[in-house]
């Protein structure tokens, strides 16, 4: 019971000097991306990780802006067209992020499940780590960036860890939109819930873009509308055709994005 206690104590401290040093950051940065750096390397002394960004995870915005561990800014920038993409395949951690300010891929990707397949097959192999934790900067109902943080050992973020980061990342990103805005740094300021208004699409195929948008499976789909998956694979073959879309991230980068 003692070193139950002493273990806390030592928690506590740790989230302490956690906050401690974010609120000095947010004081002393002399600039955006020295903000996020900072706050990237004060992560690090609380949570294990091997590679980083922080960024607004938009490919509109410099990644002058951001701040990268583990990983070459020339590299990333080779995969920045590919980010709309990325934010629609991953839709079901970032919907999950949107919700609880932190996911990992374990919350969004169940094990033996085609999700987690297919996410092991198209990220997994690209940025080397099978774990990740994204935490979202959310001001006004807007997502402003993120926090991506990655672990080469599967389930490599405890629920300490994520704990420890949601317990600052409301903090992170009121000061991170005070920095962009000192620098006058471009920013996204994409809408938590990412809505389809094209007037091409009647309203029951813009709510189906919408889930599409959020990563849902036509298996979820089908079941959020109460459709049979055929049914829910058929309409969104005619919502493709319509808008000119040759796949689900191509649909969502037209009709929502645009």
């Amino acid at each position: 019971m003692q070193k139950d206690r002493s273990d806390a104590g030592g928690r506590d401290d740790a989230l302490d000097r956690l906050r401690s040093s974010i609120d000095a950051l947010a004081v002393e940065a002399r600039s955006l991306r020295d903000f996020r750096e900072g706050v990237l390397a004060t992560l690090g002394a609380v949570v294990t990780f091997e590679a980083a960004i922080f960024h607004a995870l938009s490919p509109r915005v410099s990644l002058e802006t951001g701040a990268f561990v583990g990983f070459d800014r020339d590299a990333v920038a080779k995969h920045l067209s590919k980010w709309d993409d990325f934010a629609v395949e991953l839709g079901a951690l970032r919907a999950i992020a949107n919700e609880r300010l932190v996911a990992t891929d374990r919350d969004a990707f169940a094990p033996g499940s085609r999700a987690r397949a297919r996410y092991e097959a198209r990220f997994v192999s690209l940025f080397g780590a099978p774990s990740v934790c994204v935490a979202h900067l959310i001001v006004r109902g807007s997502l402003r960036g993120a926090i991506v943080l990655f672990s080469r050992t599967r389930g490599g973020f405890s629920s300490r860890s994520v704990s420890a980061l949601r317990s600052v990342i409301r903090a992170i990103a009121v000061a991170d939109a005070l920095h962009e805005s000192l620098d006058g740094a471009a920013r996204a300021t994409t809408p938590v819930r990412r809505a389809c208004r094209d007037e091409r699409l009647t309203e029951r195929q813009r709510a189906i873009v919408e889930l599409v948008a959020m990563g849902q499976s036509n298996e979820d789909i089908a079941k959020a509308l109460e459709i049979s998956p055929n049914t829910a694979r058929n309409h969104l073959a005619r919502i493709m055709a319509r808008v000119g879309a040759a796949n689900r991230a191509e649909l969502v980068s037209l009709a929502v994005f645009a």
